[in-house]
């Protein structure tokens, strides 16, 4: 009878976790997002949401709403509050008293002089409780009538209600774009978001898992214009970060972009500001290299006058302003400016595949580890492929990845008395339409050979073959983690 209610217990609660975590910390009752364009070539943005708590962590595990932050610019924004309140459940509205609006420096703009004169008002909400509504409405006057906006439609929870809605100034015309069709959420079609006069309801809460497929979250651009870059940046080419990235190069070009890439994203500060408060204007290279500091297109504008100075065909990529696209022997490559990712080929090379071989007779190298254990230190394997023990074991969306051809074949020259853990491997792994693997690791006597065959045929994986995708990772990884012992 005891087991029978311990075993009862425990369904209870692994039910309880499941519903837990099927639960969204939240919900948007309402998202508000209005335009509306002025003959005086001013412009206006008014934003409001009304959000229901659902969970206790929306307030404290990241407390994400229990504050609003709001970035502007005062040389060329101005910041209205409309009404910011609390509505509890027995129907008390709480107002939010003066003293719980602050205006102050964005943590992101403190290291970065070009960015000190920006200010963020936080709004600290009061009166808050488990279901209770947040209501937020704030308007954002700017001294220009410049619409350039990339908008998801899908937020960090789900919405009840979604507007979107442009007012431009007579004779102006105002168009949209929509980025990710193929991925609109179940009853939303292309031409609900091909309007000025948006509505939409009952979206779901934006996929948050990594490796994903550009604009997963579908995106509406609205525009009126194409920004005005910095004069003549298109052709700026810049010197002066030669000598200090020289340490950091070697003798191989490929590693060499990435080098240089790598190189920016650790000197300079990353300032994540959207471009509209900057009256969408990119920094010159030589304002990003003298400030140390920029957004993630003020870097790519960086990085592509460096490679320009050194002879490459290289421009920050128009639909990504973030990446920097480059010319290699009549292929087109971006790099982005946000994160370590390889070089990945642009338009249909994209679905290429790749293909790496790689040859190598050595003296094997060793990391100490503790307990008299080693680990061989391996040359030329590619990094480009995620590691699966990072990589959770199911999936719900597409996974992007790269298509690609690897064969390795190793042989290392191990110290005296040095053995292999284990027996070695011997595998052979195969899905139709997915991918293969052959993989052989062995020693004999004081050689080790390690023959390895991996491809990969799809840079997009279905979410029902991704198991299958980790699999051929997880295999072909195990040599990248091989452990020796003295006899």
């Amino acid at each position: 009878m005891k087991k029978a209610s311990i075993i009862l217990s425990l369904l209870i609660l692994g039910l309880q976790m499941t519903v837990s975590a099927q639960q969204p910390d939240a919900v948007y009752k309402l998202v508000h997002h209005e335009w509306t364009l002025n003959t005086d070539g001013s412009s206006d943005y008014r934003y409001r949401h009304e959000v229901q708590i659902l969970r206790n962590r929306a307030l404290t595990a990241y407390a994400d709403k229990g504050e609003t932050f709001v970035v502007y610019n005062p040389e060329i924004e101005d910041v209205t509050v409309n009404e910011v309140y609390t509505l509890q459940l027995d129907g008390t509205r709480v107002d939010m008293p003066q003293n719980a609006f602050i205006h102050q420096l964005p943590s992101e703009c403190a290291d970065c002089g070009r960015f000190n004169h920006l200010r963020e008002l936080t709004m600290v909400h009061t009166g808050m409780e488990i279901g209770c509504v947040v209501v937020v409405d704030y308007t954002i006057h700017r001294r220009y009538n410049l619409l350039y906006e990339n908008l998801p439609i899908l937020r960090e929870c789900p919405i009840e209600k979604l507007e979107i809605k442009v007012n431009p100034a007579k004779g102006m015309e105002v168009r949209t774009m929509l980025l990710g069709e193929q991925y609109l959420p179940k009853g939303v079609t292309k031409a609900d978001l091909l309007k000025l006069d948006i509505t939409l309801r009952n979206l779901p809460q934006a996929p948050k898992e990594a490796y994903m497929p550009e604009y997963i979250n579908p995106v509406v651009r609205l525009f009126n214009a194409t920004p005005e870059y910095t004069p003549a940046f298109d052709n700026e080419k810049f010197y002066g970060a030669k000598e200090a990235m020289g340490s950091v190069l070697t003798g191989n070009p490929t590693e060499n972009l990435l080098a240089r890439r790598d190189f920016i994203l650790d000197n300079i500060h990353l300032n994540d500001i959207h471009p509209s408060h900057l009256g969408y204007r990119r920094a010159t290279a030589a304002e990003v290299w003298a400030s140390g500091c920029g957004t993630a297109t003020d870097k790519a504008v960086l990085l592509a006058a460096i490679l320009r100075s050194e002879g490459y065909k290289a421009d920050v990529y128009g639909e990504h302003s973030d990446e920097v696209a480059i010319l290699i022997d009549t292929l087109e490559y971006r790099l982005s400016l946000r994160n370590r990712t390889p070089l990945e080929l642009i338009g249909k090379a994209r679905d290429e595949m790749h293909n790496y071989i790689y040859t190598i007779a050595e003296e094997a190298r060793f990391d100490t580890l503790e307990g008299g254990f080693y680990r061989l230190k391996q040359s030329g394997t590619p990094t480009s492929l995620p590691k699966a023990s990072t990589l959770p074991l199911t999936r719900t969306t597409p996974m992007q990845a790269t298509s690609c051809s690897i064969d390795e074949q190793a042989s290392y020259t191990l110290p005296k008395n040095f053995k292999l853990m284990g027996d070695g491997i011997e595998k052979k792994l195969s899905f139709k339409g997915l991918g293969s693997l052959e993989i052989s690791i062995k020693q004999s006597g004081k050689t080790l050979k390690i023959t390895r065959n991996l491809r990969l045929e799809k840079s997009l994986i279905p979410a029902d073959e991704y198991s299958n995708y980790r699999l051929l990772l997880a295999t072909w990884q195990k040599a990248d983690n091989l452990i020796f012992r003295t006899k």
